[in-house]
């Protein structure tokens, strides 16, 4: 019963984040649960501070950043990939990332701006809200160079599991939605060394990530550099950004195995 309870109460939080704010009627509606028995867990999760509730909508509450904040500072490595953030993004001048896997989709927990770059994108839902990477921000792995860099590292059945999980949904008409042309880019991945997303997650805009790896050989993320297509192209895309990422990446696996 107490397990029961508590996916109930995730589902709920799930639901708040992903609504952006929810009322109590869209928790009961959505869930299929009697309004006391969702009351009771809103008002648990709000006098937790989870939630918060202004007028009639809850919100996620900041409880949610102290634990977020401390989750980041203890992942593998984490000041080192700060560092490494900052000097692809100075090397590179365009916006730079790192993610790391979660539960067969990728988190970002580190980014960094160059002050001159500057890149508005659409989706398939119209204008893009999300042109740059956010720290907390989810992404389905294959739509991003940084996730197709991670899944390039795992197994094909490994694969396969986050597809039946995640699907394989489109964010604009350039990004791969069949498991044949995931397949096959993840292999050309793997011998290239490194993936380049070609707008397949916002119209306009070129990524490319590569995998890094901590002081036991397991992948703890990637990092990625993403820009406008007018920019990140020809010699750009082809040598100067894949040479940087490999370099700096180098550098931060080194890093890794010698201070851990």
């Amino acid at each position: 019963m107490s397990v029961n309870t508590t996916e109930l109460s995730i589902e709920i939080i799930d639901i708040v984040s992903d609504r952006d704010g929810a009322r109590l009627r869209d928790i009961v509606e959505e869930v299929d649960v009697a309004k006391s028995t969702a009351h009771k867990h809103l008002t648990t999760l709000r006098d937790s501070g989870f939630l918060v509730k202004r007028g009639e909508i809850y919100q996620v509450g900041l409880r949610f950043l102290n634990y977020g904040e401390q989750a980041r500072s203890r992942w593998p490595g984490y000041p080192h990939i700060e560092e490494a953030i900052a000097a692809l993004t100075e090397r590179t001048e365009e916006g730079c990332d790192f993610v790391a896997p979660d539960r067969g989709r990728v988190i970002t927990i580190a980014e960094s701006y160059h002050k001159w770059a500057k890149f508005e994108g659409t989706t398939t839902d119209g204008p893009s809200k999300e042109y740059r990477a956010r720290t907390g921000s989810y992404y389905h792995m294959h739509a991003t160079a940084s996730g197709l860099a991670v899944l390039s590292t795992y197994s094909k059945s490994r694969v396969e599991d986050v597809i039946e999980r995640w699907g394989l949904p489109a964010r604009t008409d350039h990004t791969i939605t069949s498991r044949e042309e995931l397949h096959a880019e993840l292999e050309q991945i793997r011998e290239r060394g490194y993936a380049v997303d070609d707008q397949g997650y916002t119209d306009g805009m070129r990524s490319i990530g590569k995998a890094v790896h901590g002081p036991e050989g397991d992948v703890i993320g990637a990092l990625s550099v993403s820009g406008p297509t007018y920019r990140v192209d020809g010699m750009v895309l082809e040598q100067e950004v894949p040479n940087a990422l490999r370099d700096v990446v180098d550098e931060l696996e080194e890093r890794l195995r010698t201070t851990n």
